[in-house]
């Protein structure tokens, strides 16, 4: 349908437990219901998911051509960049994303209960089966504030391992986690 930006559109949540989504490939929309949408507290810029990729060297002496071939990928850390909020029960990002805490992100670009001729939803939707994902199987490593600044709401950034590999590609399935 159309080209369209994360802000506005898009949804993250935080699902909380190593077991919290039985299968990364398939979620269902009971597991992600039972997750914490942190999206109105994201900075416009604050997801940042690295899956940068090595080169193994395949040289050879019969060519003066360097040539290389996949390696391993993924291994960088992630980050997430928040707002705090003063009334408690509105700061769910820093309630949520302790040090050490376990857990997967999900993200939905384009926002969840995705129209199936638009390929759209929109942000404040629950997740509905064939909806497309991301699922980042993650542990919180660090979970620091901002320095203050004049002008400048509060702010702090979550540093995020990726405890195996990201499903970029992820459907919502159908039923319950039961």
């Amino acid at each position: 349908m159309a080209r369209v930006q994360f802000t506005g559109q898009g949804s993250l949540l935080w699902v909380e437990g190593a077991t919290g989504i039985a299968d990364a490939e398939a979620p269902t929309a009971t597991e992600l219901a039972a997750g914490v949408d942190l999206t109105d507290l994201l900075t416009r810029d604050g997801l940042s998911t690295p899956n940068t990729g090595n080169t193994i060297d395949l040289s050879d002496a019969g060519s003066l051509f360097n040539k290389t071939g996949r390696g391993s990928h993924g291994g960088d850390a992630g980050s997430l960049t928040f707002y705090r909020d003063s009334l408690a029960a509105n700061d769910k990002a820093w309630t949520a994303l302790e040090d050490g805490a376990i857990g997967f992100f999900v993200v939905a670009r384009f926002g969840w209960k995705q129209d199936t001729t638009t390929g759209l939803g929109t942000k404040t939707d629950t997740p509905t089966a064939a909806d497309r994902c991301e699922v980042y199987p993650s542990t919180i490593i660090s979970r620091a504030m901002n320095d203050t600044a004049d002008n400048e709401a509060s702010k702090f950034v979550v540093s995020v391992g990726f405890t195996d590999e990201p499903q970029l590609d992820a459907t919502v399935a159908a039923g319950s986690t039961g």
